[in-house]
């Protein structure tokens, strides 16, 4: 009976070992240096999604993603910090060592707002640590962070920057943050609120608040995309 018994132990200890077998052949093991590089191991398409947005809320499982929102009007062929980056952003991207900065543009469904998006890479995963502090911190100077990359058919350019945004993409091995810059499509420079409602500074800080939410989303919509795209290419 003991027999019998130490033989059903053996034999489950095995099973233990065949199962804990199989369980590690299903693991992925995670390329860090991947990750680290994935702004140029991933395409400028993938990192960019041509429409980002709300799904159509009748889509079925099966159906194709329709994005609805933001539609991609513009990439930049450079990757250039110095290039993308502008006002405090871009003296503390070069301090910490940014090495590529990649931007599109997107137009939002009314054509009403322009937004232009920063991916910033550094070697360090550090470097992006505080950046959206930074970011936050400088909205009330209207301390610009991105340059705004022009688009057919718009007006859009760094004049008319209006709000900012920015968050790190959330990957202990991703060495990547996110910037936006959002403003009116067609140009205008956003003026003085009138009075009673425009003699203090803090209204004047209301009436951009619609934009610098937009900057806001669009960089936390962005970044959250890009911590999914990592096991999606096996980094």
């Amino acid at each position: 009976m003991l027999v019998a018994g130490f033989g059903l132990v053996s034999a489950l200890g095995g099973g233990l070992l065949v199962q804990h077998a199989v369980s590690n052949s299903q693991q992925k093991i995670r390329n860090k240096q991947f990750s680290m590089e994935l702004w140029r191991n991933v395409p400028v398409e993938k990192l960019f999604p041509a429409a980002i947005g709300r799904q159509d809320p009748d889509k079925k499982s099966d159906d194709p993603d329709d994005e609805r929102g933001w539609t991609r009007v513009a990439i930049s062929s450079s990757t250039s910090c110095d290039a993308a980056l502008s006002g405090g952003l871009a003296k503390l991207a070069a301090q910490r060592g940014c090495v590529a900065a990649l931007r599109a543009t997107y137009l939002d469904d009314t054509g009403g707002t322009a937004a232009t998006a920063a991916i910033i890479a550094f070697r360090d995963i550090s470097a992006k640590e505080d950046l959206g502090d930074h970011v936050r911190d400088g909205q009330d100077e209207q301390d610009h962070v991105v340059r705004a990359l022009a688009a057919p058919g718009t007006q859009w350019k760094d004049a008319a920057r209006t709000g900012d945004g920015g968050t790190a993409v959330f990957d202990m091995y991703t060495p990547l943050f996110v910037a936006v810059t959002a403003g009116p499509a067609d140009g205008r420079r956003p003026g003085r609120l009138p009075d009673p409602w425009g003699n203090r500074p803090l209204e004047q800080k209301d009436d951009r608040s619609a934009w610098t939410s937009t900057a806001e989303g669009l960089a936390e919509n962005l970044a959250y995309r890009l911590t999914d795209e990592i096991p999606k290419v096996g980094a």
